[in-house]
């Protein structure tokens, strides 16, 4: 025992040592075990420490990886969030690109819930009739060669069958292995921008459309209004003709060319008018118009038409003041006027009557007539455009555009117009119009008188005119003034020479001649000095106001439409200084 008790003196570093931990009081040891352990308590207490320093690694580890954990779930709960908020649909698929997971945008785009796709390719969930198989085959190629695929355009279908169209991406992801472990893919919905360009191109077809109309019916005006102004004005000069000329029979046949050159000479403005409502902006000029005066104006227009039908127009109404477009309003009651007489049975009246509306500043303006009526059902019809209506007495109602314009007209003037009618009793049509400020009319129209024979001065004239039979009527015309003196011309340089040469008092000028146009050679001769202030007077079968303005502005003092008004010719010749009393020798 003497050894065994010797031997912790022989070692007083490792007896001396601190423990590590507090130890629990030692037991005594069996016999024979004690030399023994001694020996081996170094070594044991050695691998202890060594095992705690491993335990304490392990549980730092084990707190840092539970760091990362959260940190990692903090992070994927945040992409989660991201994904749920955005609105392009997101899709991850597998390594065989099967649907794994898909954030709500997905669902809300597609209407296929996540339990619903999981598992299938979305070519397979996706694709229907409208989807371009070249465009998915594009898509699988270039994924098996290892491309990515970015905002291309294809048409997909949601799971009610509508098509829609997506711009899709789809990116692959690479493991640590150095291997495919998914796909994200992300549909970008473009439903919306390609509405936008399918309705821009809906209205650009449409633009051009109009336009073309609007084109085709301007070349088509032109055309048939340089044949009606012959027609119409060969009758205007026949009916000027000294009376007992022509035999009665003639005169009414006379009368008869002229109201059908009118009524096709209407239709054509009626045409030409509803293309330009349709195609571009009107530009309207409201003023105070007195409605009395207006009435009577347009009763005085068609008296001749009336007579003709053997129909009697009766006015009535207080004095009214609109605050409407004179131009437009016009053309309003001068087409329901006109209707009201045709379609009224001989010996019939047409009234024009005119009331403020009670409690409104509206004045209402009735045409009422005694005609065959409108059918219930069709009421409404007559103002769509290109709408024809059979009346009981086999006729058909209307050419199909006045009153398509007329309410277009009414419309853009803050208006409109409103139809009762009774079988058997005839229609009633009410036109509905601002008032201006004051309703009392400040004019009380006077009595019309015919207008008298115009007289003219001397005059030296230059018709500039390609169409023979357009100068033959002003040859006609001027017949009966021995005083004027015309000289005709068959294209600008003639007309321009003649102008140098012969110093007119007055040239009418055809806008639309074969070796140019009537605005270059008024520009010409603006352009010379001597002949500034030379009366230029444009004659064109063009009636688009934006036209008129054009020519009006290059230098012309006056623009008559063609069929020409005489009478208006006429009047405008007569207010013209004469240079010379005798012309100059040719």
């Amino acid at each position: 025992m003497q050894d065994a008790d010797a031997r912790p003196s022989d070692l007083p570093a490792r007896t001396e040592a601190p423990p590590r931990r507090a130890t629990a009081a030692r037991r005594p040891l069996p016999a024979g075990i004690s030399e023994q352990l001694s020996d081996e308590a170094p070594r044991l207490l050695d691998e202890l420490h060594m095992r705690d320093d491993t335990l304490a690694q392990q549980a730092q580890l084990v707190r840092q990886l539970q760091t990362a954990l959260q940190r990692a779930q903090s992070t994927n709960q945040e992409l989660a969030l991201i994904a749920d908020r955005v609105s392009d649909a997101i899709l991850i698929c597998d390594m065989q690109r099967c649907i794994t997971w898909v954030n709500p945008a997905f669902t809300r785009l597609t209407g296929f819930t996540l339990t619903e796709c999981h598992g299938q390719q979305p070519e397979e969930l996706l694709s229907g009739p409208h989807t371009d198989s070249a465009t998915i085959t594009h898509i699988n190629q270039a994924l098996a060669l290892g491309d990515s695929i970015e905002r291309l355009e294809i048409c997909h279908h949601r799971k009610d069958g509508e098509p829609f169209w997506v711009a899709r991406s789809v990116q692959r992801v690479i493991g640590a292995e150095g291997q495919v472990s998914h796909h994200i893919e992300v549909l970008s919905d473009l439903s919306d921008r390609r509405r936008a360009e399918a309705e821009h191109a809906r209205r650009l077809e449409a633009e051009v459309a109009l336009a073309n109309k609007a084109e085709f019916l301007s070349r088509m005006s032109h055309s048939m209004r340089s044949s009606l102004n012959a027609i119409l004005g060969f009758t205007q000069l026949l009916d000027m003709s000294v009376d007992g000329l022509l035999p009665e029979t003639q005169r009414r046949q006379v009368g008869h060319i002229h109201t059908a050159g009118q009524q096709l000479l209407g239709l054509l403005d009626q045409a030409l008018e509803y293309a330009r409502l349709e195609s571009r902006p009107l530009n309207l000029r409201p003023q105070r118009i007195e409605l009395s005066v207006l009435l009577r104006d347009i009763r005085n227009e068609l008296e001749g038409e009336a007579l003709a039908h053997d129909i009697n127009v009766l006015i009535d109404g207080p004095a009214l003041t609109l605050w409407a477009d004179p131009q437009h309003t016009r053309a309003i009651l001068l087409n329901l006027l006109r209707n009201a007489i045709k379609f009224s049975p001989g010996g019939a009246s047409v009234w024009l009557q005119s009331r403020a509306a009670p409690n409104e500043r509206v004045a209402l303006i009735e045409v009422r007539d005694q005609g065959f009526g409108i059918e219930p059902g069709d009421q409404e019809r007559i103002f769509q455009p290109f709408v024809q209506l059979d009346t009981v007495n086999g006729r058909n109602h209307g050419n199909g555009l006045g009153l398509a314009v007329s309410q277009r007209l009414a419309e853009l003037m803050h208006g409109r117009i409103d139809v009762t009618s009774t079988l058997g009793r005839g229609s009633v049509f009410t036109l509905r119009l601002p008032l201006a400020e004051s309703a009392a009319a400040t004019h009380t129209p006077g009595t019309s008188h015919p207008e008298p024979a115009v007289m003219l001065p001397p005059l030296r004239v230059v018709h500039i005119e390609d169409n023979a039979l357009n100068r033959s009527l002003v040859e006609a015309l001027f017949a009966a003034y021995p005083q004027v003196h015309l000289h005709s011309a068959e294209t600008a340089a003639e007309g321009q020479e003649s102008i140098e040469r012969l110093r007119p008092d007055v040239a009418l000028v055809d806008i639309n001649l074969p070796d140019g146009s009537g605005l270059d050679l008024c520009r010409r001769v603006r352009a010379n000095p001597t002949l500034k202030q030379l009366p230029l007077i444009a004659l064109s079968a063009d009636a688009l106001p934006e036209h008129i303005a054009r020519a009006l502005q290059t230098g012309f003092n006056h623009y008559l439409v063609k069929p020409l008004q005489i009478q208006r010719l006429l009047s405008i010749l007569a207010t013209l200084p004469s240079t010379q009393a005798a012309p100059p020798t040719a």
